[in-house]
């Protein structure tokens, strides 16, 4: 796609080649000759699949198998596919965030979870449940560790983008 007349890209005011569409948002820096049609669609089909399944991971991990470690290693293979097909601007698409902010919010998030049980006179990261009965859905069941999970979940996926931006950078020169 090209911007509204003047043959830019809309995401970064970059010449398009009339010739080649974009296929993948923000992959229209890559040159030419590195990109490739079946890639980048099946990018597009896959990423967003990746990225639930991940969060599939992220919830169910307390009880099966998973987890926050697990479903971030997966949301950040996802990322890998989109750097792969379309370069860092369709990463910088993807996820227009410094990779130190879900670092730093996965840090605080998760030894602000530890630090809760002992300010309520647990030990350090006690895990604490709650069960709701929910009209419509019926019983929900609430755990601490879901926030500790979410922590290390923010903590893997900002370490993955900052790998992809600080070393891919260097391997695109």
């Amino acid at each position: 796609m090209t911007g509204p007349d003047d043959g830019t890209s809309p995401s970064q005011g970059r010449p398009v080649d009339a010739g080649t569409p974009e296929r993948l948002p923000g992959g229209a820096e890559l040159d030419p000759v590195r990109r490739s049609v079946v890639l980048e669609t099946t990018v597009r089909l896959v990423f967003h699949t990746v990225l639930v399944f991940s969060l599939y991971l992220l919830f169910a991990g307390h009880n099966q198998p998973g987890g926050g470690f697990v479903g971030g290693l997966v949301a950040g293979c996802a990322f890998v596919l989109r750097y792969i097909a379309g370069g860092r601007g369709a990463l910088r698409e993807a996820v227009p965030v410094d990779p130190g902010i879900p670092i730093g919010a996965g840090l605080l998030l998760a030894a602000g979870t530890g630090c809760v049980a002992l300010v309520l006179g647990g030990d350090f990261l006690e895990s604490a449940q709650r069960t709701f009965d929910l009209p419509v859905l019926g019983e929900l069941k609430l755990v601490s560790v879901l926030a500790f999970d979410t922590g290390v979940y923010l903590v893997v996926v900002g370490l993955v983008l900052g790998l992809l931006r600080t070393l891919g950078a260097a391997a695109e020169r």
